[in-house]
């Protein structure tokens, strides 16, 4: 019999070294629309909903098996934010592709950060 799903309680914590922290932090609130929470010299804490992000300065170390998204409603919103990044002239992966099968794209922050958006159609439940 397969184990319950984990489901997460709190806040999700992610946190990037950034080579440029205003540049980063610009990224993060004008394109993908986190909060500047605050910050102090060497830090700077922002949110999105359940999503604390905390940049700090320093060397960028990229895992690209390591990334972070979200999960758009329906393929219409997931359609609508590749256009609006598409419009803002941000590094973006290939487009969706629904009619083959591809629900998901990456965008990717100034460091080349993939950030990755999707959509998937959950089973409901009986």
């Amino acid at each position: 019999m397969p184990k319950p799903a984990v489901k997460p309680a709190g806040r999700l914590h992610i946190h990037r070294t950034v080579s440029d922290m205003k540049r980063a932090i610009d990224f993060y609130v004008t394109v993908l629309g986190f909060y500047y929470d605050h910050g102090v010299k060497d830090m700077a804490w922002l949110t999105h909903g359940p999503v604390l992000l905390t940049v700090s300065p320093g060397e960028p170390v990229l895992d690209l098996g390591s990334y972070f998204g979200w999960v758009a409603e329906s393929v219409e919103e997931l359609e609508q934010w590749y256009d609006k990044l598409h419009r803002r002239y941000v590094r973006l992966s290939a487009p969706p592709d629904p009619a083959g099968g591809r629900y998901y794209f990456f965008t990717y922050d100034p460091d080349d950060y993939p950030i990755a958006f999707s959509y998937q159609e959950l089973e409901k439940e009986q």
